[in-house]
């Protein structure tokens, strides 16, 4: 009796790799693309480049002048380069809300801690008060950088006397929003808050008041006064 299950059994073998070499060749482009796929999202992250670490930084979400207390939405968060994170910078809003600013800050500059007013008013020595003035004219205001150490002078028409020669300028409040206070003309100008010697400053607030106080710059001590 002659045997066939060898020779059927091979030709069902041929059969079953040739269907397989047809559905391996039916859908070879899937998967040529599936192994590009993956090659790609293998090797991506080491041809990215880094991004490059940064650092979040309280800032103004406006031009803040002095005098503001600040609210949430005077400030926002900026990422910085950690290098160029200056001194003094908050990295939380919470740390800034409340606070007043001595100084104002600019929109998009970080808020640092020296620009704030602290125990009352920042940067007075002993022996100083913060006191906030006008001047008669208004436009010297201007004239005048923050820090600038000038002497304080009251001008009438019966002559002019130095009040104090020790007067810094420790930050301006723009006329906008001081509504005229302490000024005799009614002239819009900068509200100044100046640091001057504790004995000199009702001197000094009653020119303000007054309308005669001006100004004149010079090195401290350079003419007589408290």
């Amino acid at each position: 009796m002659t045997s066939w299950a060898p020779a059927d059994a091979g030709r069902g073998a041929r059969a079953r790799r040739r269907a397989w070499r047809s559905r391996l060749w039916r859908y070879r482009p899937l998967l040529v693309g599936a192994l590009v796929a993956t090659a790609i999202l293998t090797l991506l992250p080491a041809v990215l480049p880094t991004p490059p670490e940064t650092s979040a930084v309280v800032v103004a979400a406006a031009d803040l002048p002095a005098g503001t207390r600040i609210t949430p939405a005077d400030v926002e968060i900026a990422d910085f380069p950690p290098a160029l994170v200056p001194a003094g910078a908050r990295a939380s809003p919470a740390d800034l809300v409340g606070s007043m600013l001595a100084h104002p800050a600019a929109r998009g500059t970080p808020v640092l801690a020296s620009q704030l007013a602290v125990d009352g008013w920042t940067g007075l020595s002993d022996g100083e008060l913060a006191v906030p003035v006008h001047l008669a004219d208004p436009a010297a205001a201007d004239l005048l950088p923050d820090g600038a150490t000038v002497h304080l002078v009251s001008a009438t028409g019966e002559g002019a006397s130095v009040l104090t020669s020790r007067a810094r300028v420790l930050a301006r409040i723009g006329a906008a929003s001081t509504g005229g206070l302490l000024g005799g003309s009614g002239s819009p100008s900068d509200l100044l808050l100046v640091a001057v010697p504790s004995e000199a400053a009702t001197l000094v607030l009653d020119a303000s008041a007054g309308g005669t106080l001006t100004v004149a710059l010079g090195a401290s001590g350079s003419r007589p006064g408290p």
